[in-house]
């Protein structure tokens, strides 16, 4: 037992010796500075340790290299790809995309309709009112005619009374004859106001120009003084109804010299 510990203790000094030693590079045994013999020396871990550690370097490289960039053929060939996918979809957008149109078309359609509808409407309801106002008209038209032919006959029986009669004072003699006038006077003057409240109007052209449109002549006579195609007299006073003429006044044209 004495002896092994003796044997120990005089290998360890040779055993640190050989670990403390460099370790021999690749090249240096290539070279044989090294003898066979130091190399045995040498745990395989030693050597290991002492080769040059390239490997880590490449892994290293390999991870820090950045992404690639598509070439232009890859990105033609996405984009080929893409629209050849979107070429698939094509009939069922062009089945919609159709679809669509004919709605809108179908909603433009409904709205011209609507609007002709309206516009049809409008037009109807004006001739309507138009026209209901030409029935009234009509029918007041026929009793305007009755009422103004009775005007003309207390007319007449003003103009029967002398107007010198009428100027003279009023005594037991003329008292009669002038309230028979004044009474005659009222009425016509009533039965005007009848008339204008449903727009019929009387009008004397008296010394206005001649107006085929609204004047009837029933004479022609040169006057001295007189301005030709004037109205000189008026026998019968004309009628408008609104804006429409309902009776020509009658007149006298005083006629040119020349």
């Amino acid at each position: 037992m004495h002896a092994a510990r003796s044997l120990v203790r005089a290998a360890r000094p040779t055993l640190a010796a050989r670990v403390a030693a460099p370790a021999p590079t690749s090249a240096a045994i290539a070279r044989g500075a090294f003898s066979p013999a130091a190399v045995a020396t040498f745990s395989p871990r030693s050597l290991l340790a002492a080769s040059p550690r390239s490997y880590s370097t490449q892994t290293a490289d390999a991870t820090q290299e950045p992404a690639a960039t598509p070439q232009p053929g890859q990105a033609q060939s996405a984009g080929e790809t893409a629209s050849a996918a979107s070429g698939a979809a094509d009939p069922k957008v062009d089945e919609l995309t159709k679809l669509l149109d004919e709605q809108k078309k179908m909603v433009a359609e409904l709205k011209d309709a609507r609007l002709r509808t309206l516009a049809d409407f409008e037009n109807l309801q004006k001739i309507s009112v138009r026209e209901k106002q030409q029935a009234k008209d009509f029918a007041l038209q026929s009793f305007a005619k009755d009422l103004i032919a009775e005007i003309d006959v207390l007319n007449l029986a003003l103009r029967s009374i002398p107007a010198e009669r009428l100027a003279a004072a009023v005594d037991a003699a003329n008292a009669d004859l002038v309230g028979l006038h004044e009474g005659v006077k009222l009425t016509k003057r009533g039965i005007e106001k009848v008339l204008s409240r449903h727009g019929i109007v009387a009008f004397d052209p008296t010394g206005e120009q001649f107006d085929p449109n609204r004047h009837e002549a029933l004479y022609q006579a040169p006057v001295p003084g007189k301005e030709p195609g004037s109205v000189l007299e008026c026998q019968e006073i004309g009628y408008m109804i609104k804006d429409r003429l309902l009776r020509p006044a009658k007149v006298g044209v005083v006629l040119s010299q020349e």
